[in-house]
């Protein structure tokens, strides 16, 4: 299992997002949502449930769409996983 699969399976979608938004390029709707339905929806519901967190998070300002794609939004935070270092990347 690839290190980002056992990320989305193991945090809080709101904090996988936050990861993910916070690289270079951010990520787009379609892979965030593809990335979900290859892991089984875990600890969210559907893609449905998936757009209004998108959507809540972009009103709270910790993302943006830029370009097609999910990036830091003015009130992004570090996820609590990267904080705590939790996860090796190589």
């Amino acid at each position: 299992m690839s290190i980002i699969s056992t990320i989305v399976k193991s945090e809080a979608p709101r904090e996988v997002i936050l990861f993910l938004a916070g690289g270079e390029n951010g990520i787009s709707y379609p892979r965030l949502d593809g990335l979900y339905n290859r892991n089984g929806w875990a600890n969210i519901s559907n893609n449905i449930e998936l757009l209004k967190l998108v959507d809540t998070m972009t009103t709270e300002g910790l993302i943006n769409h830029v370009n097609g794609a999910l990036r830091k939004g003015p009130m992004w935070r570090s996820p609590e996983f990267m904080v705590k270092k939790k996860y090796t990347f190589e």
